[in-house]
């Protein structure tokens, strides 16, 4: 997988104590999930991704600088068997502030393509409130053919249910990124 010209970090897949290492070294950081800094939400994600990993249509990688965790992408199921889209995945991310601009978040979002197609999915989401310009620039950055969607948006078409969806939970305005998995669409 390649990199962009930085070095590659190590990726382990669902691996339950890097990621716990992540959250007590980084859940205060600013850049964390707002939705995910208390240690009970934290637990119960942790929950819903340990289960989506044993159904199959989940996954978690955590990248590490030697034996440091330093960003995590979670891989979920945004929609799937629907009649125009198939089977779509949601990713999101988070990268250390001491690895922002080093390569962690395209790695991980380059992985998060690849474990997407071999989960079956044609498509490849992200939700990112509209507030948060930096991971927005960071999506578009790995995948600059993205399109993006709003609730409010009739072009929204058979993605409008789901940007609802996830702009309720998030109790803020998003845009829902995706990303067809094919290959006219990979990162540059």
């Amino acid at each position: 997988m390649g990199t962009g010209g930085h070095q590659a970090y190590r990726l382990s897949v669902n691996d339950w104590a890097d990621l716990e290492h992540l959250y007590l070294r980084w859940a205060g950081d600013p850049g964390w999930p707002p939705d995910a800094r208390a240690r009970s939400a934290w637990n119960r994600l942790v929950q819903t991704w340990q289960v989506g990993a044993w159904l199959g249509d989940a996954a978690v990688a955590v990248a590490e600088d030697g034996s440091e965790p330093v960003g995590y992408a979670a891989l979920t199921l945004a929609v799937d068997h629907h009649p125009a889209l198939g089977r779509a995945m949601e990713v999101g991310t988070f990268v250390a502030p001491t690895h922002r601009g080093a390569g962690v978040n395209r790695q991980l979002k380059l992985w998060s393509a690849e474990e997407a197609a071999r989960l079956g999915a044609q498509w490849l989401a992200a939700c990112i409130p509209v507030s948060n310009e930096r991971a927005a620039r960071a999506f578009l950055k790995v995948f600059p053919n993205a399109m993006a969607h709003e609730a409010s948006s009739p072009s929204a078409g058979p993605w409008r249910a789901y940007v609802k969806r996830r702009a309720f939970a998030a109790g803020e305005p998003v845009h829902l990124y995706v990303v067809r998995l094919n290959s006219d669409s990979h990162a540059t």
